[in-house]
């Protein structure tokens, strides 16, 4: 998976940056195929005190992207909060793609039978 860590307004420092790519790279476990990651770091909106840092988290691959972004203190918070959204959309992706490729339909034998009608009533 080719990994790309930027800064945008911020200085990142190079255990960050080995970090991030650590994260991102485990990502691969939960959906096969990704291509590319891109992990962009950039300051807060401005009157933001308590999360002056936000984190953006985007995978490509096979036609799907999955993007998630989060804010921080500090990069590693965001960063983590990111990767946290990241693996809860891929696990919901892959969900939806096992479910349409083994769909669940109901066969004669796993239907049940219908209840008979109690004796002695009558329906008009």
């Amino acid at each position: 998976m080719e990994i790309a860590v930027h800064g945008r307004h911020v200085e990142l420092p190079s255990d960050v940056r080995e970090h991030a790519a650590a994260k991102v790279e485990h990502l691969e476990k939960y959906l096969r195929g990704m291509e590319r990651a891109e992990v962009l770091f950039s300051d807060g909106k401005k009157g933001h005190l308590g999360d002056p840092v936000s984190c953006e988290v985007t995978l490509e691959g096979k036609g799907r992207v999955v993007r998630a972004v989060a804010a921080g203190s500090r990069p590693a918070a965001a960063l983590e909060a990111a990767v946290d959204k990241v693996v809860h959309r891929l696990t919901k992706t892959k969900t939806r793609l096992v479910g349409r490729s083994r769909p669940r339909h109901k066969t004669a034998k796993t239907q049940r039978p219908s209840s008979p009608e109690p004796a002695g009533v009558e329906l008009p």
